[in-house]
């Protein structure tokens, strides 16, 4: 039987914003106790900080797909 480690989180909400030349690139990474919780607040999270640079007038960068 393995042990589970449990790593205590201090934050729940980490937010990265990179600055591109085709403007901002936004990571989010979220901790949550279940999947469904953690599904919600990372697309609210976001959305909420796309619209802030909208906003502000901030160019989010396109997402990029590498095939």
């Amino acid at each position: 039987m393995a042990s589970e480690e449990t790593i205590p989180v201090q934050y729940t909400h980490s937010i990265k914003v990179e600055d591109t030349a085709k403007g901002i690139r936004i990571s989010v990474h979220v901790y949550a106790n279940d999947r469904q919780t953690a599904l919600n607040e990372v697309i609210e999270t976001y959305l909420e900080t796309k619209q802030l640079a909208d906003k502000e007038i901030i160019l989010v960068a396109p997402m990029e797909i590498n095939k």
